[in-house]
């Protein structure tokens, strides 16, 4: 352990110095004080207020992105589940209308025919969901690159 110590702090060492040499080198001619002394530079500072509603409406985008593809995702997984029990139902109502009783066939391929039903609308409000989702995004872009 102590080796291990030993090792990180010469390497801490070695890295405040490499970035202090960084920093004192000469820029463009003239000297540039180190770090702690060095006057601010740069982007003037933005108003707080400003910044606070630029990051509270990207949290919003996100939220409203995150809630969108989650409502996608679970239109998807039940339209998976659906056709599932379509085939499912599908297999065991033609099982049973040629070897057992044929009032339990019919009424399990009925049952596999709502379930494509079911998935048939599913599917058709994943598509629109997608499409939504799409166009939106894209507005998005355009407004962004607009402003």
């Amino acid at each position: 352990m102590p080796v291990l110590a030993r090792f990180l702090t010469r390497l801490l060492t070695l890295w405040l110095l490499g970035a202090v040499r960084r920093r004192t080198a000469t820029a463009g001619g003239r000297a540039t004080p180190p770090p702690w002394r060095t006057p601010g530079t740069g982007a003037p500072p933005r108003d707080p207020v400003d910044a606070a509603a630029g990051v509270r409406a990207r949290a919003l985008q996100l939220r409203r992105t995150l809630v969108e593809t989650a409502r996608i995702a679970a239109h998807a997984l039940t339209l998976a589940i659906l056709l599932s029990a379509a085939a499912v139902l599908t297999t065991a109502g033609t099982t049973a209308t040629s070897l057992g009783p044929r009032w339990l066939g019919v009424s399990l391929l009925v049952l596999a025919g709502i379930a494509l039903l079911v998935a048939l609308r599913e599917l058709r409000t994943v598509w629109h969901l997608r499409v939504a989702q799409r166009r939106r995004r894209h507005a998005e872009d355009l407004r962004r690159i607009g402003a």
